[in-house]
């Protein structure tokens, strides 16, 4: 029997450390041929060109899909986003695939999914059926459950709005998040090997930070959450802080500029990274102080090492927060607040690791899941 071709679509960087296990499991699976796409911020200067990071992990990419992306404003994304349905149609008519699987919420599912639909193609969603009301994410994730067949949401809580939404309970498999996948799988480094990568001293208090653009906020309150995590960090010397840049949405590029400023006038302080790799960034997560910001790995992957997190704005509200999350406005003093009892009563935040969102082993599930479908087809 030939082998059924599961393709696998990435289209950014947190995107693909999510889904990097899964495409392990399909590429060593002798029924299944893994094919995969790249398009998006993967392909952008201004982001890294975090396809190579793909590439250094061992994994042939089948089409880069260049959605010449531009998000100076909403109208550069939706170009953008039509140049996407393109050159994705023009992939999966050279690929021929038997299933699509993307992951979930950003607005680059939009072209992707839909072409798929139109074409045919089986599209299998992970982590549908959450809510995060702060951001258009929501809007786009439930558009991409409705065209899917296969859905893998994290959790039963996220399984069930899927079987309201779609009035059916018919291929809905809770499986966990799949970025957990990475503790179990990822030797992670230890303090002196990362501090010796970053140049970094590792005998302070490291921070890191991720602060993405609020899709439903306004650009100058969403630069003020930005400019208020400075403000909170600014009195202390004994800390290091290492930023991730914004994601590639209206309103990145003007936190990433301000936080580049930021750098530039302290750099022994402060650290900016389009990328750290998921390998630096597992291990940085794990040998932090704390997380500020309003990245899903706050509120995901966090609570797994019992990590303290403060959560800034509306970006993850709707999700469930474990007992290592703290949620602050950012408009206001409330970050630097929670700061500083973070500081000065590092107790309150002695709690266990929590496994609400899974236990490390979506992956192989996913994976399995897929194969019984295709075999069904």
């Amino acid at each position: 029997m030939s082998k059924r071709r599961v393709c696998i679509v990435t289209a950014a960087r947190s995107e693909y450390g999510l889904l990097r296990w899964l495409i392990d499991e399909v590429k060593l699976d002798e029924a299944l041929q893994l094919q995969l796409i790249v398009t998006g911020s993967h392909l952008s200067e201004e982001f890294g060109s975090t396809y190579k990071e793909i590439e250094e992990d061992g994994y042939i990419i089948d089409k880069k899909v260049d959605m010449h992306l531009s998000t100076a404003d909403e109208a550069g994304i939706a170009k953008s986003m039509g140049l996407c349905s393109i050159g994705i149609s023009e992939a999966f008519e050279s690929l021929q695939p038997d299933l699509v699987v993307v992951l979930g919420d950003r607005y680059e599912l939009l072209p992707i999914c839909s072409t798929a639909l139109i074409m045919g193609i089986p599209i299998a969603h992970i982590s549908g059926g959450d809510v995060t009301e702060g951001a258009i994410d929501d809007q786009v994730r439930n558009a991409v459950t409705m065209m899917a067949t296969l859905h893998f949401p994290g959790v039963e809580e996220s399984a069930a709005n899927i079987a309201r939404m779609t009035n059916s309970a018919k291929n809905i498999y809770a499986v966990g998040e799949p970025g957990l996948d990475n503790f179990k799988r990822l030797s992670l480094y230890d303090r002196q090997t990362l501090a010796e990568n970053l140049n970094i001293d590792s005998s302070k208090k490291w921070i890191l930070v991720t602060q993405h653009s609020e899709t439903k906020e306004s650009l100058e309150n969403n630069l003020t959450m930005a400019s208020n995590i400075i403000k909170a960090l600014e009195p202390f010397d004994d800390i290091e802080v290492v930023i991730t840049k914004a994601n590639a949405d209206f309103g990145g590029k003007q936190i990433n500029d301000y936080f580049e400023g930021i750098v530039q006038r302290n750099p022994e302080k402060y650290k900016l990274y389009s990328s750290l790799g998921q390998l630096r960034y597992m291990s940085f997560m794990k040998e932090a102080f704390c997380i500020i910001g309003n990245s899903s790995s706050g509120i995901v992957e966090a609570p797994y090492l019992a990590k303290p997190v403060i959560n800034i704005g509306e970006r993850q509200t709707g999700r469930h927060v474990c007992s290592n999350v703290q949620n602050v406005s950012g408009m206001d003093d409330t970050i630097e607040k929670a700061f500083e009892e973070l500081v000065a009563n590092n107790g309150k935040y002695e709690v266990s690791p929590e496994y609400h969102y899974g236990d490390g082993a979506a992956s192989v599930k996913i994976k399995n899941y897929i194969k019984t479908y295709l075999r069904s087809t």
